[in-house]
């Protein structure tokens, strides 16, 4: 039988550097990765995690995503400590182990684990779980991402069932701009998934007309307070049924010193796993830049999804739009572009907490909703519908 490779999830446990040791210098195991984030637990290579009960990531939520990828999980218990063997009972480990075994007890209860093993957990191939269509709204600080983020649910909604989830970890305001409670928000759909504390309906707040809305963060401070992993194994949950999710984002993509858990890498999460991206910048000079540079950061995360331009506040000058047209033109080809004119109806719903609901901003929404329903989420780039100066898809990806 072929060695196995592991990782090991850090915790400061005797356990954890004798084993490490042990098979560094005699073998019987490849350690592959020293894990601290669950997102390397996620992405690396490997065949076991190896992984305490004292290690907070191990939840649920994260041992079924590493069963989705084909992985095991043996979990490590003190001898007796029957409040740590429940935890991984609940987390859904494949096997547990006494901190105190011998590194070659370790090492047979990872052979146990290996597929060939014929004692080894049956983990069948798992179906797609997330047939729900993720559809992400962003763009630079002040561009009204939330505003158009909302408005195209509700335009969806009149398609099929729209959950709208707001993600925004800079300036999370989907609760307040629709006058909902904060609780329940982000935070209870992700207790749902990861720990099974009550159902993930509860997370839902239902505003009627087939939408519903997962409030953000209770406040800015609260973004240390989440994982990446969590947010996206939640989204994952909410879309298990078909809906499509409208997503909100903040406005800010840098990567800081690829932490993976670091300020704005929730953001470059959710973007990188988006089905369709709907980039919303206003439409003037300075405007435009700001949006462009923004996709150019979008599309380095996700190069799959189409890429759909909002302008919001829209001279009706038809030469100004023409002008707008060729910078889009000469820096990439978006799959729609929708002019959005200033609305009154826009400050007025606000006022009072509702979605728009009729008026300029409402058509030409609607547009843009026909555009993203109708596109491939994972059609190729070059194979968009090309920018000419005012000529657009008749699906009418531009409005007036």
């Amino acid at each position: 039988m072929r060695e196995p490779t592991i990782a090991l999830a850090f915790t400061p446990e005797p356990w954890v550097e004798i084993l490490h040791r042990h098979f560094t210098d005699h073998g019987g195991a490849r350690v592959r990765q020293l894990v601290m984030d669950p997102s390397v637990a996620i992405d690396d290579d490997y065949e076991v995690l190896v992984a305490s009960a004292r290690w907070p990531a191990l939840t649920p939520g994260l041992v079924g995503e590493l069963h989705d990828r084909g992985r095991r999980v043996l979990g490590v218990v003190g001898r007796g400590d029957r409040g740590s063997h429940d935890v991984l009972a609940r987390a859904g480990v494949d096997r547990v182990v006494d901190d105190d075994a011998s590194p070659l007890e370790f090492l047979e209860a990872l052979l146990l684990l290996m597929p060939d093993s014929p004692v080894a957990p049956v983990l069948e191939p798992v179906a797609d779980r997330s047939p729900g269509r993720r559809v992400v709204v962003g763009g630079p600080a002040g561009s009204g991402s939330t505003e158009v983020a909302i408005a195209l649910a509700a335009a969806l909604a009149r398609q099929g069932p729209v959950t709208l989830v707001d993600a925004d970890e800079v300036a999370p305001s989907i609760a307040q701009r629709l006058a909902l409670p904060i609780e329940p928000n982000l935070r209870t759909a992700i207790e749902a998934v990861e720990f099974g504390t009550g159902e993930l309906d509860e997370a839902l707040q239902d505003r009627g007309r087939g939408l519903r809305v997962v409030a953000g963060l209770p406040n800015v401070s609260a973004w240390a307070q989440v994982r990446p992993s969590e947010v996206l194994r939640a989204l994952r949950a909410l879309g298990r049924h078909g809906e499509t999710l409208v997503i909100d984002v903040g406005p800010l993509l840098e990567d800081l010193a690829g932490v993976s858990r670091g300020r704005f890498a929730l953001t470059r999460a959710v973007v990188a796993e988006a089905d369709a991206l709907v980039v919303v910048g206003t439409a003037g000079p300075v405007g435009v830049s700001r949006a462009v540079a923004w996709i150019a950061d979008a599309t380095l995360l996700t190069t799959a999804a189409p890429v759909h331009v909002v302008l919001d506040r829209a001279p009706r000058d038809a030469y100004r739009r023409r002008e707008i047209e060729a910078e889009l033109e000469r820096c990439f080809r978006p799959a729609s572009c929708t002019f959005v004119p200033d609305d009154a109806e826009v400050a007025r719903a606000a006022w009072a907490g509702t979605t728009v609901g009729s008026g300029a901003f409402v058509r030409a929404i609607g547009l843009l909703a026909g555009a993203v329903a109708g596109a491939d989420p994972v059609g190729n780039r070059s194979e968009r519908v090309r920018v000419r100066f005012g000529r657009w898809p008749r699906t009418g990806a531009v409005a007036s």
